[in-house]
């Protein structure tokens, strides 16, 4: 019976030690794709100022390069993109959805203005929205990376204890 107790404990030790350090992989992992987000913003900038470039060429471009998860939103974007009867409310979600984006509702409320109504404005517009959309992205990824370290940390250790808090509770 005490080897059962033994047991119990350490599967709840480990679970909750896992679910602080699953949150600290997800700030990360957000982190990350900001910034890649960020890159393909920027190289999308480019494109539309110097080559005017379409929209489903544009997303193919933005996602070469990136990480999975950015080069799965832009590639599901451009298909999107290529169908006629394309919905562009809710288009940008989707793809987020899809493509298994952490984003905070901040980013994704940027992402939306700018790739729910594209093509809408002139270039020069266009270029104003993918600007305003890249200033609150970045924005963001500064407020993010304030303190990183310590909010990683923080996650490891309330992860921990909270599992230390249900094992004294459980036993």
């Amino acid at each position: 019976m005490e080897e059962i107790k033994l047991l119990g404990g350490a599967l709840i030790l480990a679970s909750s030690a896992w679910a602080g350090l699953r949150a600290a992989l997800c700030l990360r992992r957000t982190q990350e794709q900001l910034r890649d987000l960020c890159a393909a913003l920027e190289l999308m900038a480019g494109e539309v100022s110097f080559a005017a470039t379409p929209f489903v060429p544009l997303c193919r471009r933005a996602g070469e390069g990136r990480g999975p998860a950015v080069r799965a939103f832009f590639d599901a974007l451009a298909r999107e993109g290529e169908r006629p009867e394309r919905a562009e409310a809710g288009m940008t979600r989707g793809a987020c959805g899809e493509a298994g984006l952490l984003l905070p509702e901040r980013s994704l409320s940027a992402l939306e203005r700018l790739f729910d109504g594209y093509g809408r404005f002139d270039r020069a517009g266009q270029l104003r929205q993918i600007e305003l959309a890249l200033s609150e992205l970045k924005q963001l990824n500064a407020e993010l990376n304030l303190h990183t370290e310590e909010r990683c940390r923080g996650l490891r250790v309330l992860g921990l204890t909270a599992g230390a808090a249900v094992l004294v509770l459980v036993l």
